[in-house]
């Protein structure tokens, strides 16, 4: 098995690039293990022991990169926490993993010493890894238990579906706070190969920003949400197209519309729609080469398997959660026969590729009729004009429920055709009956949609279509 581990990584391919960015160039493993040991000692000195949850929040910076490293040579779990969190909800969090530590300080500024195992540090498979906290776009987020067989599991199926390529270069432009960070992360170092650290410390994406680390950094894999990937098609004039380097975009976190795979395939982008959870270490279904840009999610990857059950996507597998720390009621998150209940709604097309379609929970009821958000959503994105687009649902005293919805439009963007397009695409009950015009759309940290802060934001200022 392959060891998830910066020092043995370091005494297998010294002298290989492991970490990039923009301030400080090329790192080998040889430096960043050394680094890795300093912030070992440190961290020992500081009382940090195997087992000890401990709190970081990760940006995208090479302090952050090296306490991450220390932490899993250590077998002690990091405990992540996102960086846009209000004090009070940090405070939460930390209390209800029972953090016992939490770092702080810049691991760059202790130095370097050679790199040797220490004695005693031998975490095992079944140890837990991280605890990591769900978005929480759909009510609180909720601490799950990743051990570390699940991110080694996760790295397989992944080098299964896409391979690995000697020159490989990930650019991390997710913070590791995120599931989506963390295993760009933890696969680049199972399977030693490089990660390019986004160029906004913070998390923040500037499509500028990544087009200019895309082309400079000669990058070979991206992770983005389609809220990332469509600021990235509008930011170039006239407009942008990959660089020869990229081999594969993998887009997840949210639906890819069909409008937005279109312009992916007409600009030669690289895409492979991709559909995971923070409870199964992230990627589940992929796309691969001769299915990337279609409709669907992918096959399910090689050691996790997929089921629906009454409409609901379950899962089974190595790559799959321990549990909740709250997990005081199991029957809602297992089934009896022990797969994971996704709460997404889902299918199997024909060819056996996983068809998404949307939140169970996010069902809005109209008049006894029940409407995906997301469906909706990816027709208005169809319609010449609309960019981006965000479906909730509003009080009605005659339906229970209208759909109002929030987008972002371009200069050719025309009501009169807007109506015309939801009448004739749209049945009746499907069409949004009050909308705002808006310069942006809210996401949460990760990227995806926020339905719950779009209707706090805009319901003031929704006018009748």
């Amino acid at each position: 098995m392959t060891e998830l581990s910066i020092l043995a990584a370091a005494r297998q391919c010294p002298d290989r690039d492991c970490l990039v960015t923009d301030e400080g160039g090329v790192h080998a493993y040889r430096e960043m293990a050394e680094r890795t040991s300093a912030a070992i000692a440190e961290l020992s000195r500081r009382g940090v022991r195997a087992g000890a949850r401990v709190a970081l929040t990760p940006g995208l910076d090479v302090d952050s990169v090296i306490w991450l490293y220390a932490l899993f040579e250590l077998g002690s779990p990091v405990v992540l926490l996102h960086g846009r969190l209000p004090q009070p909800q940090v405070d939460q969090q930390m209390a209800g993993a029972a953090v016992l530590h939490r770092i702080r300080g810049s691991a760059s500024a202790l130095g370097r010493v050679a790199a040797r195992p220490s004695p005693g540090l031998s975490p095992s498979a079944g140890d837990c890894l991280c605890v990591a906290h769900t978005s929480g776009t759909r009510g609180s987020p909720r601490a799950v238990v990743l051990s570390r067989r699940a991110f080694l599991a996760s790295e397989a199926a992944h080098a299964a579906n896409l391979g690995w390529r000697a020159d490989d270069r990930w650019l991390m432009c997710i913070p590791p706070a995120h599931i989506g960070g963390l295993s760009i992360l933890t696969r680049s170092l199972i399977a030693r190969r490089c990660v390019v650290l986004g160029p906004d410390p913070s998390g923040r994406f500037e499509a500028p920003q990544v087009i200019a680390s895309l082309r400079e950094h000669r990058v070979t894999l991206l992770s983005v949400v389609p809220t990332m990937l469509r600021r990235l098609l509008c930011s170039e004039e006239p407009y942008w197209r990959p660089p020869p380097t990229l081999r594969a975009v993998l887009v997840g976190g949210a639906p890819l519309s069909d409008a937005l795979r279109r312009q992916t395939r007409d600009r030669g982008v690289p895409i492979r729609a991709t559909y995971g959870c923070t409870e199964a270490c992230s990627q589940v279904a992929t796309q691969d080469e001769e299915h990337a840009g279609a409709q669907g999610v992918g096959r399910p990857l090689p050691g996790i398997a997929v089921r629906i059950r009454d409409g609901e996507i379950q899962l089974a597998g190595d790559v799959l959660m321990d549990g909740y720390l709250d997990d005081d009621d199991r029957s809602s998150t297992w089934t009896a026969d022990g797969w994971y209940r996704t709460g997404d709604r889902g299918a199997f097309l024909p060819d056996g590729q996983l068809l998404v379609r949307g939140r169970r929970d996010e069902v809005i009821i109209t008049g006894g009729e029940n409407v995906s958000p997301e469906m909706v959503e990816a027709f208005l994105e169809s319609v010449p004009g609309v960019r981006g687009s965000c479906v909730f649902g509003t009080p009605s005293e005659e339906w229970g429920q209208e759909l109002a919805v929030a987008m972002e439009v371009e200069a050719e963007f025309s009501m009169r055709r807007f109506r015309e397009s939801i009448d004739r695409g749209l049945a009746p009950y499907q069409r949004p009956r009050r909308f705002a015009l808006v310069e942006s759309l809210p996401t949460t940290s990760s990227g995806k949609l926020d339905r719950a802060a779009a209707s706090r934001r805009f319901k003031k200022r929704l006018a009748r279509i």
